[in-house]
């Protein structure tokens, strides 16, 4: 399939083959057939619950299509493909008003991204582009890393996903840099590519899914490694109709592949890859058990390695 997000903008937020899809929202008399993308499906997902005595409840998804889509992220050369869920929500400040004030230079770093070619060596802040020499890049990297801890002390240590997966990546791949004497080399593909505050019932069969599966079993043919981060079920799930060479098929029984100890807390640390996820929450009492094909990771020190 032919990469569908080519032609992402500030006006065009939405993946083209996305845009007629439609989705059955609602249930009983209530159900009813929309656009993916349309106010309507926005507004189902977004909409309020009612408690028991009838009064609002905030619901805590908040689907966005105001923000430019980060379906992957880094480079798909990497040796380790990290399996994620959703962009999370988006840094208030990477907006199409600032990004205008900064000649478009976000949308720029993002077409990049998304054509699969190197990103420019800037990083936004409050708006403004700050050019990479390395002084400036290390003080504006050191902005944003302050910004983050500011807000997870102000949401109960919760880390944001901001709009850079980049700046993301950074957060939990700290001890990796440290270990390996260098950045990581990792290339990271979301679930469902498009904000939202927290998860919810993804759909199931988007268009622009089929390139996310291409670029996923074109990575198993090439034997690289595989960190499913979260979800597991859900990536299972795919292309799971009695098809052996369907996505979840494969993946279910491909052998090089991890799991995170804890997917709530995604750090990419020694201590938190596993071949198996823990079927109770005491992590403590579960077997690790490597795969004995040799092109497959038998130990941590082999899946550090593939980092290089």
């Amino acid at each position: 399939m032919e990469n569908p997000w080519l032609n992402i903008s500030w006006s065009n937020t939405i993946a083209e083959c996305d845009k007629n899809h439609k989705i059955i929202i609602g249930s009983g008399k209530g159900k009813k057939e929309v656009l993916f993308g349309s106010s309507e499906y926005v507004d189902f997902i977004n909409r309020n619950d009612k408690d028991k005595n009838g009064k609002d409840v905030n619901n805590p998804v908040k689907l966005s299509f105001d923000c430019l889509p980060e379906p992957f992220y880094g480079d798909p050369k990497s040796n380790v493909y990290c399996l994620c869920m959703n962009p999370g929500e988006p840094d208030p400040d990477f907006n199409k008003d600032n990004d205008e004030k900064g000649g478009y230079r976000y949308q720029t770093y993002c077409q990049a991204m998304l054509n699969h070619q190197p990103q420019p060596k800037d990083l936004i802040y409050n708006g403004n582009f700050i050019e990479s020499n390395k002084v400036e890049y290390n003080k504006a990297l050191a902005l944003i890393l302050k910004n983050l801890k500011a807000y997870k002390k102000r949401h109960n240590n919760f880390l944001p996903r901001p709009h850079l997966g980049d700046t993301w990546q950074r957060e939990v791949w700290k001890q990796l840099k440290e270990k390996l004497g260098d950045e990581p080399k990792i290339f990271s593909i979301e679930f469902f590519p498009y904000h939202s505050t927290s998860g919810f019932v993804f759909p199931k069969d988007l268009p622009s899914y089929k390139y996310r599966n291409e670029l996923i079993k074109e990575a198993m043919d090439k034997h690289k490694l595989i960190i499913i981060m979260r979800n597991r079920d859900q990536w299972y799930e795919i292309e799971n109709d009695d098809d052996i060479n369907g996505l979840g098929p494969r993946l279910k029984r491909y052998a090089n592949k991890v799991f995170l100890r804890n997917s709530q807390r995604v750090w990419l640390t020694p201590g938190n890859f596993c071949w198996e996820i823990p079927e109770k929450q005491d992590n403590t009492k579960f077997l690790c058990v490597p795969y004995a094909e040799p092109w497959a990771c038998h130990s941590v020190e082999d899946i550090i390695a593939k980092f290089k």
